[in-house]
């Protein structure tokens, strides 16, 4: 008996190697792709939160703020993410003083105790002020350009820890999220 390495199976087709191309029309004639049967299934199209933006009604600045409660909801709220929070709410109402125990009065006041607290666990989350923040306000309308670049102004005015002296929005957050919006709005 013979315990020598076994031999690898030899495919019977020839192996396509990650990243390479392969030109498919999405027509597929024949159901064949490289002598292969392929069948052609619709992409998924989600219809939850942002769908707004694919069935041609504007997204609104609350769903722009529940965008953020889903995507980064367990950040702490910092300074930056409640001035920015408390210019949407502003933008939306178009008052121009935020309204007593709003997500912008929840969002400072989540801020100055996160300041306090040592634990991370025991901080105030994005998800904790803005679930539900279509809810929330008193007001909504759809995100323009204007809003995100006010909400963006916000966002900067205070330097971040991390940054030291730097001024910059987050990648991903309220200022990204109403841009994104802003910007999907102007397109539809």
């Amino acid at each position: 008996m013979s315990h020598g390495q076994p031999k690898k199976p030899q495919p019977d087709h020839e192996i396509s190697n990650y990243g390479q191309v392969l030109a498919v029309s999405s027509a597929l004639n024949d159901g064949n792709v490289r002598g292969k049967s392929v069948e052609f299934h619709s992409p998924v199209v989600p219809t939850g939160l942002g769908s707004a933006a694919i069935d041609g009604d504007p997204i609104t600045i609350g769903e722009a703020l529940e965008s953020v409660a889903i995507s980064v909801g367990d950040k702490a709220v910092d300074q930056n993410d409640a001035a920015a929070i408390s210019a949407a709410e502003i933008r939306a109402s178009g008052e121009t003083t935020l309204r007593s125990g709003g997500v912008g009065e929840t969002a400072q006041a989540a801020a100055t105790f996160n300041s306090h607290v040592m634990r991370a666990q025991d901080m105030k989350k994005l998800s904790d002020i803005l679930t539900d923040a279509t809810e929330k306000l008193p007001v909504d309308k759809a995100v323009t350009k204007e809003d995100a670049e006010a909400v963006h102004a916000a966002e900067v005015q205070f330097p971040r820890r991390r940054e030291a002296a730097e001024v910059v929005a987050e990648s991903v957050g309220v200022a990204a999220s109403m841009a994104t919006a802003a910007d999907l709005n102007e397109r539809n």
